[in-house]
């Protein structure tokens, strides 16, 4: 099935896709058209280019960490130019789009479930079983996560339960209603989601592109951190590193390889064409000793600088890596109170980016936060992270931005806490589906 079709199918009305075609009917294998073994659903999960390699890239195109020349700006297509000024146009309505791609690995999580319900777990079995219910369980969390990053408002305990959160498909029926519960509901599912593929799952996959107790742990965190729940984002980006704490020195890198990487922790890339400029102010806010100046950034021929991709191709990490993991709970030790130990998290992070390197100081814990926010920024440069960080910090005025662009002589702006950093959700979906649209 073209996943134009899934698309729609995932989202419209049940008398309007009675005819519906499986939609498993394209697997490559034709001897598995119906999956029925616990191998068929770890193969359905094992299939990198739906569940790893389409990650979401509208928080990127909508974030601050890049900018267009005019000439770049004219280039990009249609939805590209409306994320890049906070438009009130939605992404495309048919086609590979963000939603579409999200609940599409959603809707295979949800087959694997389903799936899954109907085999016994015996002892004979219970590795693999539980593998893939676990496999399934973050996928689905993940994909919920990255929706809610995307499609809703900052999280506030004052207003979650009247915000809009994002549909949770929890069944592969066409025939069951889409609905747009509150944000409370939405992160709860997340968390549950993802606290019970934590005992499922092992402490080493047999690679990255599996989900792990560690992914389970970092996904907890990064969830945490969205809400602002500083106690629970460090306690899982701690439980994370207690099990996996590698980093990468970066010293002798000619790239940023990805896949033998021991520092990441769960592999999922964005893939994009689009030549993302960094401002000189940004490039030079790192020292001529630190190794990311020359891994992350190129120099075009005008003198403008690029952002560099990973390992040599056009994908952009989005996954969890342990680098993100220390900074959060660098952060959250601040937030505690507690500066020797978020300077120690930090500058162990930073001996791997940065050589010779002096450790760095804070004479308090606001003074630490300060760098530690600082130095997440130039960590974490388009991994995807940023437009979640942009909301959740303009809840605290101390960090509240207003981001500038400037597209063929207009200037947009858009100020914290504004109602455009939940994107437009396609306009298809709420036709068919009948669920609120975002106020734009």
């Amino acid at each position: 099935m073209k996943r134009t079709y899934l698309y729609i199918c995932l989202f419209a009305a049940a008398s309007m896709f009675a005819s519906c075609k499986k939609f498993l009917d394209e697997k490559p294998d034709k001897k598995l058209m119906v999956p029925t073994k616990i191998e068929d659903f770890q193969a359905l999960l094992d299939n990198p280019i739906e569940m790893n390699l389409y990650s979401v890239l509208s928080g990127i195109l909508s974030s601050d960490d890049y900018y267009q020349t005019s000439s770049d700006y004219n280039k990009l297509k249609d939805y590209e130019q409306n994320l890049y000024t906070w438009s009130k146009n939605s992404i495309p309505d048919m086609g590979p789009n963000d939603w579409a791609t999200t609940y599409a690995q959603v809707y295979y999580a949800n087959i694997s479930l389903e799936g899954l319900a109907k085999i016994d777990r015996t002892g004979m079995n219970a590795a693999k079983w539980d593998n893939v219910k676990g496999s399934a369980l973050l996928f689905r969390g993940r994909a919920f996560l990255e929706a809610t990053t995307l499609w809703t408002r900052g999280y506030d305990n004052a207003s979650a339960t009247t915000d809009y959160g994002i549909p949770l498909t929890q069944t592969s029926d066409f025939n069951v209603k889409t609905t747009r519960p509150n944000l409370k509901e939405t992160y709860e599912q997340i968390i549950k989601d993802l606290k019970a593929s934590v005992p499922l799952l092992p402490a080493v996959p047999i690679n990255n592109m599996r989900p792990s107790k560690p992914a389970a742990y970092g996904y907890l965190s990064r969830a945490y951190l969205s809400m602002r729940d500083y106690v629970n984002a460090g306690k899982y980006a701690d439980s994370a590193l207690r099990i996996n704490s590698a980093l990468t020195d970066y010293a002798p890198l000619q790239y940023i390889e990805l896949y033998e990487n021991p520092e990441i922790v769960m592999m999922f890339v964005a893939d994009s064409m689009i030549d993302f400029k960094i401002s000189e102010d940004f490039y030079d806010t790192y020292s001529a000793n630190d190794n990311r100046k020359y891994l992350y950034f190129g120099e075009n021929r005008d003198g403008t600088f690029y952002y560099s991709n990973v390992e040599q191709y056009t994908g952009y990490f989005t996954g969890i890596a342990n680098d993100e993991l220390y900074l959060t709970r660098a952060e959250c030790f601040a937030r505690a109170g507690s500066a020797t130990d978020a300077m120690k998290d930090l500058n162990t992070l930073l001996k791997k980016r940065i050589s010779p390197f002096t450790d760095l100081t804070a004479t308090d814990a606001k003074a630490a936060l300060k760098v530690i926010l600082t130095e997440r920024r130039k960590e974490l440069l388009m991994r995807g992270t940023r437009w979640m960080d942009l909301k959740r910090l303009n809840k605290e005025p101390e960090f509240q931005e207003t981001l500038t662009r400037e597209a063929k002589g207009v200037t947009y702006t858009l100020p914290p806490n504004d109602p455009r950093y939940a994107l437009p959700i396609p306009n298809k979906i709420v036709e068919l589906a009948g669920i609120p649209q975002n106020i734009r």
